[in-house]
């Protein structure tokens, strides 16, 4: 049986479109957020955020992920148990955040957390009550529709944050301006699929199906949140405000291109795979081979120009308070490409219902992050660091790898070869720099440097 390449090059399409066009409008919006608010405001936030997340990732047994792969996700009693579970969540996080905010101002000796982590935390509440109808989509693969949704919040979000910034030019515009998006988000929601009434309603066996394939989920997400966020929280420590605000921004323009592949997994693959079950693994391997080649090689030459061209993308957009971002870009950028990598071949492990190996990966990650971020910062600086940051996403990739192959659906010679092909075109847009008079992305790098270069 041939599959249908039709979705997911729409699906992919579909999903580069709309996060090219919102890439744009959060850049813009970050760099006139840049403009309006101090980088110690940005530094809060990256903490505040961090435990938000986390917050949500150790409650986390896969709702969404169960109901784009269960069969039984367009029957109301399904969706209903799902969206019952995910609003009782969103409380209960609600009120674990309220329980935590005073020990963690004292631990990072900010007073105003204790107002900011129960207000930030209340999106979770807002989103727990949103409708099951996006996850849906995906099941459905209306990756068309979704998307737009998705483009026409995150225009609403920006609007906001960029207005209350600027009558507000404090930590508030960017607590109240996350609010407003989880609010539009939960309204929003509700028009998407106007026939799912949600109600609250728990079947025992519904939820008893939802914990069991979630359980797995559920540990992937505790060492997913710690791999992905202990360095945020470690550098919260140990670096100034200004500074962590700086790499916040570094980091996140980072992640861009590994945040597409991850939507891409998610919007396109993972459903795609999950609803062509009936295949044999080995023909749908073969057939989504070429496919694969043509999207990595794609995002490969992308990658390759933005390593080659991060320290003139933050000198053009950003003024001098963030210039320390010039050398913290290129090199952030070269462990994102592993993230890519591995982010793409998790997303076909969950469409084959084998959610371990992501737990197992993050393990990998998070114990690298673990042992060698403290210890590379206290002998070789931030700079240092950011080393290890690179090598943890490439240990992230190994237990992923092991896994496809013990699954017979594993890519590993079309990885070699693009991640070879992808360094050796950062190296031509290197040296096309460097004999054209303009240096190179890493000629900024703090080689010399104490710990904490960069700060002024």
């Amino acid at each position: 049986m041939k599959i249908s390449a039709g979705f997911l090059l729409r699906g992919t399409l579909w999903t580069v479109g709309a996060f090219g066009l919102g890439t744009v409008l959060r850049v813009v919006t970050n760099v006139v957020l840049a403009r309006l608010l101090a980088p110690e405001l940005f530094g809060i936030m990256l903490i505040v955020n961090s435990l938000r997340t986390g917050i949500e990732l150790i409650s986390d047994v896969g709702i969404g992920q169960n109901i784009i792969y269960h069969k039984d996700a367009n029957e109301p009693d399904y969706y209903n148990t799902a969206w019952t579970l995910q609003a009782i969540r969103g409380v209960i996080l609600w009120l674990v955040s309220l329980a935590i905010a005073v020990p963690v101002a004292r631990f990072y000796q900010s007073p105003i957390l204790v107002f900011i982590i129960p207000l930030t935390a209340f999106n979770i509440v807002l989103l727990g009550f949103g409708s099951i109808s996006r996850p849906l989509l995906h099941k459905r693969l209306q990756v068309a529709r979704l998307t737009t949704f998705d483009m026409i919040v995150a225009l609403v979000s920006s609007v906001a944050y960029v207005l209350l910034a600027y009558l507000s030019r404090t930590i508030w515009a960017l607590v109240f301006g996350g609010l407003l998006q989880s609010a539009a988000t939960m309204v929003g929601s509700y028009f998407l699929l106007p026939d799912v009434r949600a109600k609250f309603y728990l079947s025992k066996r519904f939820v008893w199906e939802i914990l069991h394939f979630g359980k797995w989920i559920f540990i992937s997400s505790i060492v997913y949140f710690l791999s992905q966020n202990f360095d945020r929280l470690y550098l919260a420590k140990v670096v100034p405000l200004e500074l962590l605000g700086i790499y916040g921004i570094a980091r996140n323009m980072s992640d861009l291109l590994s945040v597409l592949v991850v939507q891409i997994g998610d919007k396109v693959l993972f459903p795609f795979i999950a609803s062509h079950s009936q295949i044999s693994r080995a023909d749908l391997r073969e057939q989504l081979a070429s496919i694969r080649i043509k999207v990595l090689l794609l995002a490969a030459l992308g990658f390759s120009l933005f390593v080659a061209t991060a320290d003139i993308l933050i000198r053009f957009l950003y003024d001098e308070r963030y210039q320390a971002a010039t050398w913290m870009l290129p090199v952030l950028l070269v462990g994102s490409w592993f993230a890519i990598m591995t982010n793409f071949n998790e997303s076909t492990l969950l469409g084959l219902g084998k959610p371990s190996y992501g737990a197992t990966s993050n393990s990998s990650k998070f114990v690298f992050l673990l042992v060698g971020l403290p210890l590379s910062v206290a002998l070789y600086g931030l700079l240092g660091g950011f080393v290890v940051l690179v090598l943890a996403e490439l240990s992230r990739y190994v237990p992923i790898f092991i896994g496809q192959r013990r699954e017979h659906f594993s890519f590993g010679m079309q990885d070699l070869l693009v991640t070879l092909g992808m360094f050796l075109s950062v190296g031509l847009w290197e040296w096309l720099r460097w004999v054209s008079g303009f240096g190179t992305s890493f000629d900024s790098l703090p080689i010399q440097a104490g710990p904490f270069l960069g700060a002024s």
